[in-house]
């Protein structure tokens, strides 16, 4: 109890307990009265202090409201702006939506226009190939009676390999000049323009190993009866690989395409022109077989006319005796007569003898050839022959096979109808110059390379092939085996 705070009540209880006696009542009643009124006003005080903190309460709870009400607005005018917000997003999609299909059917609608004018295109290009089906008809008739017109005209069919190699040669500088395959954009990927290279690079790389790789199948096997289907296969494959690599930007050139074309026609002709030199061979093989037959007829006719030749010798010596014996001018003129009758036929014989020699003066159509064997013989010495064969390499083959203790190697090959005159216009150029230079049948020549290159010169357009270092691959293998031996020694 705290007695400052409550001394109204103690006084009354002092007055109360004062009041109990007579004396007391006198000092007891007015310490009650002072107790009363120090007690009401602790209660005055006490109410007005309860009044003020009921009147604090009730200000700060109009606060409280007047705070809520203020979260209240604010909150309201928070949703009232979010859904503003929503209405004009939603108001911004509607638009956008509206756009997009505005975008979209204007996007049909080109599209359409642009099948249309493909269509337009596609109708127009059917026309023509209509209109080109019956040249390409007429042509494919043409080539099944054996009519195939030519792109090239070249004597011989080294003339075609030799063109054959230059348009490799020609597709080989557009690759290296990268022209062969091209890209139409500059890619860009992670930020490096390396990267994009790279990958520009790789896909034109592909796209070139893809069309090469069809197009080497396709002329490989390529045969006059399907030169215009290849056609097609190489455009094919020609068109849909640049369809393939639209994304890339990447597609082979139309001046690439035109050389595989070439080559498609050249690899046709070059196998022509092959078949049609071994169909040469062929028939001069059947011709050399019927001049065989020609020659032993002739030598039959030449042995009968040379024993004619010797009895009309014979008659007109016995005559011309006769006449120097004889007495009667009326004899010397009849055995004259007959001198003369007997020197006619000995001319006609002479005649008929001059002729057979000019008719074994045949030649036929074959490959004249230049090896070397530096194993067996050393360095410039040069065997040059004659063969009918198709596959000449096959006479090297043969020759390989015989006594020697290495193979030959081929230098150059000639084809030429008259072959056999060649080989000898060859031998008489270099005849100073035989290995064997009593047995003249031995072709063997000691010759410098630089001889054998006058000799391609001379008839490069007849010119098969022309190494100029040979092989020898086994007798330097020798030489590599006799070192290791004469080393580990």
């Amino acid at each position: 109890m705290n007695i400052r705070e409550d001394k109204g009540l103690i006084l009354i209880i002092i007055g109360i307990l004062l009041s109990i006696t007579i004396i007391g009542i006198f000092f007891g009643i007015p310490l009650i009265i002072i107790g009363t009124y120090y007690l009401n006003k602790k209660v005055n005080q006490r109410e007005n202090e309860i009044n003020e903190e009921l009147i604090a309460k009730k200000t700060e709870l109009t606060n409280i409201d007047a705070i809520l009400e203020e979260k209240e607005r604010e909150k309201v005018k928070e949703i009232d702006e979010k859904l503003e917000g929503k209405k004009k997003e939603l108001a911004y999609i509607d638009v956008k939506l509206e756009a997009m299909e505005l975008q979209r059917e204007k996007e049909m609608n080109a599209k359409m226009k642009e099948k249309k004018s493909q269509l337009v295109i596609l109708d127009n290009e059917l026309k023509e190939k209509k209109k080109g089906l019956i040249l390409v008809d007429d042509e494919l008739e043409m080539q099944e009676i054996g009519l195939y017109q030519p792109k090239y005209d070249f004597l011989t069919a080294i003339l075609y390999k030799e063109k054959w190699d230059a348009i490799r040669k020609k597709q080989k500088a557009l690759v290296k000049d990268k022209m062969a395959a091209i890209c139409s954009t500059e890619w860009t990927i992670d930020n490096s323009k390396q990267k994009g290279k790279a990958f520009t690079n790789a896909n034109l790389k592909q796209i070139l190993k893809n069309f090469n790789l069809e197009c080497d199948m396709i002329i490989s096997k390529v045969k006059l009866s399907n030169r215009e289907n290849s056609v097609k296969r190489i455009n094919r494959a020609y068109d849909i690989l640049n369809k393939l690599n639209e994304r890339n930007r990447v597609n082979i050139t139309p001046q690439y395409l035109d050389f595989k074309l070439q080559e498609l026609d050249i690899a046709i002709e070059y196998e022509l022109k092959k078949q049609e030199e071994k169909e040469l061979l062929r028939e001069a093989r059947e011709q050399e077989k019927e001049e065989r037959k020609i020659q032993k007829q002739l030598d039959a006719q030449e042995k009968k006319i040379k024993e004619q030749k010797k009895s009309l010798e014979n008659d007109i010596n016995t005559i011309g005796a006769e006449l120097r014996e004889s007495k009667s001018d009326e004899e010397k003129e009849r055995l004259k007569l007959k001198i003369k009758e007997l020197e006619l036929a000995l001319a006609k014989s002479n005649e008929d003898i001059d002729q057979i020699a000019d008719r074994r003066k045949r030649t036929g159509a074959g490959y004249v050839y230049i090896l070397s064997n530096i194993g067996s013989f050393g360095e410039n010495v040069y065997k040059i022959g004659v063969t009918r064969r198709d596959e000449p390499q096959d006479r090297v083959r043969e020759l390989s096979n015989a006594s020697v203790p290495f193979k030959f190697d081929s230098h150059v090959f000639i084809f030429n109808k008259e072959a056999f005159e060649l080989e000898k216009e060859l031998h008489k150029r270099f005849d100073s110059k035989r290995v064997n230079k009593v047995n003249s049948r031995k072709e063997f020549f000691n010759i410098t390379l630089d001889d054998v290159k006058k000799i391609v010169e001379e008839n490069k357009e007849l010119v098969h092939s022309f190494n100029v270092k040979p092989e020898a691959q086994e007798y330097y293998d020798t030489l590599k085996i006799d070192k290791i031996t004469n080393t580990s020694l």
